[in-house]
Formats: C-alpha cells, structure tokens, sequence
C-alpha cells in the first residue's frame, strides 16, 4: 500500500521508519524546506506552496494520505475528488481539530470544560475581547502554532500594542485568561477507520515559552481524574470522527479538568511510545489509517520520560555527544536531522527506569550531555 504523507518533518520521518516493518511503502509532498523525511523516502516531491493542484496529483498516486502537520486548510482538501476515502484525519475532522477557533466554539457546543475564552477575527474585536477576559491573558493564533509559535503572553496594554504592530491583520485568535494550571497531561486515542480505538496511558507534558520540553509516564494523575480524561478523549474522537491519533492536551485547574489544544495526528507528547509502550503512536497510526488491526499500548515500562533537544546559542554537531550518551543502556536518541536553529526541535531522547521520575533523570542528563558536549 502506498501511503502519502503531506509535510517532511520529523512526524514523517518517524511514520516511515515505523512503516517500513509493517511492509508499507511511502510517498511525501512536502516543503522545499522541510529536512527530517525526505532523506528517508525516495519518492518525494517538493513544492513551494500547497494547493489543490499539487494534493489533487499527489492524491492520485497514494492509496491513502495522512499529515506531519495541519497547515492544509480543509477547504483545500474538500476540492480533491475522492477526498473522503483518501485522507486521514478528514477534513472535516481537521476543521474542527486542529483550528483552535473552530475547536474551541466545537467543545464548547458539547459542553467540554474549557478555559474561559473570548474570539477576534480583527483588532477592534481583539480590543473587546481582551477588555472581557483582562490581563494577563494569552493569545493563539488560530492556524499553524505550533512549538512556541502562535502563542502569544500579554501583560498589559503596552504588550497589546506590540503584538497588533507585529501580527498580520484579520487573523483568527482565541483569547483567554492566564490560568493557575496544578498539571498539564495529554491523552492520545487511536481511533481506526472501523470506528475501533485504543486509548495510551496518559502522560505528564511540561511546557516552557509554549513548548513543551518533557513528558513522562505514568502522568501520576488520581485514578478518578485519568478515567474521565480518557472517557473525555474518546468522545471527544468519535465527535470529530477522527482516523489515526488524536492527541488531546488537558490542563487541571481547581482539581478540574479543562481541555486545552487537539491535535489530529503523531504528536510529540507520544514520542516516549516508540520505546515505552508495545506499539508506537507512530506504528497505530499507520494501521489505523490502512486498516490493519490496532496495536496495544500497553507500557513495557515501570516508568518512562522524553526530553527534547532544543537548539541553543549556537550550532550543534552531535556526533562525539551522541557516543557518550548511548554509554547509558536504558537511553534511546532520535536526532531529527535538522539544520540547527536556537529554539528548535532537533531530537529527543527516551529514557526507561523503575518509575517516572527516575527515568525524567536519565533523559535530563541525556538531553544535557547532548547539548553541551555537541556545542562545546
């Protein structure tokens, strides 16, 4: 079967890689910039902007489509023939998963606790809304943010003015309040296409600038909190009739629970499972868009954390690091193959151990050495 994968960035890379096992073979439509995939897929096709065009052909010669990111507009994709039966998430599931706007208004309909928030499509609405919600406030972008882009923190007037002399006109953003937040997790559902799912354990996410640099498992949530995220997340998959992983960020705030971002596809909050879990995001994703039986997600592990290497002051060549952190059995690496740039992902490293928290220590000290030793 041949599966194609709009975007080249390290979600595709690590589908292929999980693909090549299941015996499937892949094709990518991507960027001209994009750097992780394409050295791992000879049929690949660059092009400067993504349209109906260029997915109408790419369509045509894939069995099934599914994303390394959501930057396609579901209007696009509603203008391929077939679009239907060929891509995976939809694009109606992507209308309402992976634009905050429209998920937002979404949940709300049916009545997930969310943040307090308030719309704007323009600046005098961006004013209004954020004279309801108050400082400080956060603003995000509707579309396309991601890894600290899209997010916005203001504190006040004076950063109001900033944003709106920086932003592009006529945007759609989400307003809403900055919160005490006790925890962040994340759940990922794999929902196939005869409507079958399989729920992973839920994980711990730590966020810096909008980023999330950690994640480990088990999430130490109480019981009662991790089996209502879980019910919450398979509604919430079945009401947006998602195919493949969807990832649901949730927030606990006043020991409740308040649904944060969706996201229709691989998601970093998953990367552990590559090592941590009998099936990876990435290998249940692949059958659940092809319709092969899906994968356990049982933990093989007493304790599991990822930590992502993150581009610092200067450029990093990771060759000698890379050595002395495979010193350490129970340490898995994933470089993405990027070109360096400060602030951005350029791998992340897995750790095993006997709980949580041990194994948050291995992949700090990991993710450490790989950044000082490769910068030095």
């Amino acid at each position: 079967m041949k599966v194609g994968i709009v975007g080249g960035g390290q979600l595709a890379q690590m589908m292929i890689q999980a693909g090549i096992s299941l015996g499937l073979d892949f094709s990518l439509l991507c960027s001209s910039t994009d750097e992780s995939a394409p050295p791992f897929c000879a049929d690949t096709t660059k092009v400067e902007h993504f349209n109906a065009s260029n997915l109408a052909e790419f369509a045509n010669r894939c069995d099934v489509i599914t994303f390394d990111h959501e930057l396609i507009p579901p209007e696009v994709i509603e203008q391929i023939p077939n679009h239907g039966s060929k891509f995976f998430p939809s694009a109606s599931t992507l209308r309402s998963a992976a634009n905050k706007f429209n998920s937002r208004i979404f949940l709300s309909k049916h009545g997930f606790a969310v943040p307090r928030f308030e719309l704007a499509s323009n600046s005098s609405q961006l004013h209004q809304a954020i004279q309801k919600i108050g400082y400080p406030c956060v603003i995000k972008t509707s579309h396309g943010g991601y890894d600290g882009r899209g997010v916005f923190m203001l504190n006040s007037a004076h950063d109001l003015s900033s944003f709106l002399a920086k932003s592009p006109r006529d945007t759609d953003l989400v307003v809403e309040p900055m919160l005490e937040i006790s925890m962040e997790f994340a759940v990922l559902v794999v929902r196939n296409r005869a409507k079958d799912y399989v729920v992973y354990p839920i994980v711990k996410t730590l966020q810096q600038d909008s980023i999330c640099v950690e994640v480990s498992v088990p999430s130490g949530l109480a019981p009662k909190i991790e089996k209502q995220a879980k019910a919450i997340a398979i509604r919430i998959a079945d009401l947006v009739d998602s195919v493949g992983v969807l990832a649901i960020e949730m927030f606990v705030v006043n020991d409740q629970i308040l649904i944060n971002e969706l996201a229709p596809r691989p998601h970093n909050s998953g990367h552990l499972t590559i090592e941590a879990c009998v099936t990876s995001q990435f290998e249940n994703h692949l059958r659940a868009i092809t319709s092969l039986p899906l994968g356990s997600c049982e933990l093989r592990t007493a304790g599991a954390a990822m930590v992502n290497v993150i581009g610092g002051t200067q450029p990093q060549h990771f060759d000698v690091a890379t050595a002395k952190v495979l010193a350490d059995q129970n340490i898995k690496i994933h470089l993405y193959g990027k070109t360096y740039r400060a602030g951005r992902k350029l791998g992340h490293v897995t750790a095993l151990d006997t709980s949580p928290g041990l194994a948050l220590e291995r992949a700090r000290y990991a993710a450490d050495i790989l950044l000082n030793v490769a910068s030095s």
